[in-house]
């Protein structure tokens, strides 16, 4: 198979006369011009230049094969315009997946905002609890509360460290008061999960901490439990990281739970360097960067 890389040589050797000028041109040196000519003389079996001491002249070989290379060269280069083309416009569709509360919060600004910088680029949302296999290609891109992915081939960014906190709605505050402590949790409404709800740390904390009579409601997923805290039942624990962009929650207290959890944002490595996708990758780590590390009392 004959090597581009020796068709350029060809072409420059050509129309400089001599390898010399032809490794200036192309920033090789002269005696790789040199090796390159050799190389696409023996793979055509044809003797392209008569070497003389003055430089290299065509053979008429040469020139019978200069027109088709020119072509070859216009081709190649109508290719790489139209690659950069594609990554300067940024087309395309790239499907984002993140759970519920994820979508309905943190994404709806930061959706918007990408439209506005990314207007080619079309993103198809796939919300829900059940985390899609990205190597399966079931999805683009996710952004997920968790740990570092482990999964063969998946690559990721961390967002923020998702700290919990305990909030209450600004109406529930006026009418109740704000608890500052673990002891003040007895005399307010609690609201929490429910059994089947993976016990993390902090819901252990709240079991422990929290009598039964201060509980007032229990739910099933997190989405319930924020529409139940931002409608002033009673007081929740509840992800920074969420609660930032609730101006209507007003900060109790942080509980002292280590190995918080995270916020990554995950693609499958076959996609990393696809313009779209990293354009949605780049954007939503900029957006997102240090949520959490200022707190949205």
């Amino acid at each position: 198979m004959i090597d581009w890389n020796d068709i350029r040589v060809f072409l420059a050797v050509a129309r400089a006369g001599t390898t010399l000028a032809a490794s200036r041109e192309l920033k090789v040196s002269q005696s790789t011009a040199a090796r390159r000519i050799a190389a696409l003389e023996q793979a055509l079996g044809l003797e392209l230049f008569d070497k003389r001491p003055a430089g290299y002249a065509m053979t008429d070989a040469a020139g019978a094969l200069l027109q088709t290379a020119e072509q070859l060269e216009a081709a190649a280069g109508a290719f790489e315009a139209s690659a950069a083309a594609l990554a300067r416009n940024l087309t395309g569709t790239v499907r984002l997946t993140t759970n519920s509360v994820f979508a309905n919060t943190l994404l709806a600004n930061g959706v918007a905002e990408f439209r506005q910088a990314y207007p080619q680029i079309r993103l198809e949302l796939i919300a829900g609890d059940r985390w899609l296999d990205l190597a399966a290609g079931e999805a683009d891109v996710a952004l997920r509360a968790g740990r570092a992915p482990t999964e063969a081939g998946l690559v990721g960014r961390r967002l923020a460290y998702d700290r919990w906190s305990l909030y209450c709605a600004r109406t529930y505050a006026d009418a109740h008061g704000v608890p500052q402590t673990a002891e003040d949790l007895a005399r307010h409404a609690v609201l929490t999960v429910d059994e089947a709800f993976p016990k993390t740390e902090l819901v252990r904390w709240v079991d422990a901490n929290v009598p039964a009579s201060a509980i007032v409601l229990r739910q099933n997923n997190i989405g319930g439990l924020l529409t139940a805290l931002r409608s002033g039942l009673g007081v929740s624990a509840m992800s920074d990281f969420i609660a930032r962009d609730e101006p209507d929650l007003v900060y109790c207290f942080t509980p002292p739970i280590e190995n918080q959890p995270e916020v990554w944002l995950i693609t499958h490595e076959r996609l990393r360097r696809t313009p779209r996708v990293r354009a949605v990758m780049d954007f939503l780590a900029g957006f997102y960067a240090g949520r959490s590390l200022r707190h949205p009392a």
